[in-house]
């Protein structure tokens, strides 16, 4: 995975699949070194880019998704990063690839992703809509042979 650094607040990596937003109106960016998802501007677009902050954030909170914390000396490898030679691009002269990542703990495993009722029929239509799609594919597809 590669990583981009935004040298004015936060390390970035990219990104292939988009999922939905999880945003905790209790999970905050107060500190350095949190792992969090930035969205392509649209809800549920998390497909863009992951980012370490290297500062308080207060300006990523209820937008981006907080998915964990560096720990250990891993966190003085962020801002390692963080001091990276910058081009004219604003991109590293030689951009730092992340091998291995390790979870240690779930640090918000008291927290219950809460979904809104419209929110959850929305999804039951999705489901329905994606479930008749594949049946369709399906009749189609029989049809040929």
């Amino acid at each position: 995975m590669d990583m981009i650094l935004n040298y004015e607040r936060s390390l970035i990596l990219s990104s292939q699949e988009p999922f939905e937003d999880e945003i905790h109106p209790r999970l905050k960016f107060l500190h350095r070194g949190l792992v969090g998802c930035a969205n392509g501007g649209q809800k549920n677009s998390n497909d863009s880019q992951f980012f370490i902050t290297l500062d308080r954030a207060d300006e990523l909170n209820g937008k981006h998704t907080l998915w964990g914390r560096c720990v250990g000396d891993t966190f003085f490898n962020a801002l390692k990063i963080g001091q990276a030679e910058i081009g004219s691009d604003e991109r590293p002269v030689y951009p730092p690839k992340i091998r291995t990542v390790k979870i240690v703990d779930n640090p918000f495993d008291d927290i219950v992703p809460r979904i809104t009722a419209a929110e959850k029929r929305a999804q039951q239509k999705a489901r329905e809509a994606a479930q008749k799609e594949r049946e369709e594919a399906a009749r189609r597809k029989g049809a040929k042979k």
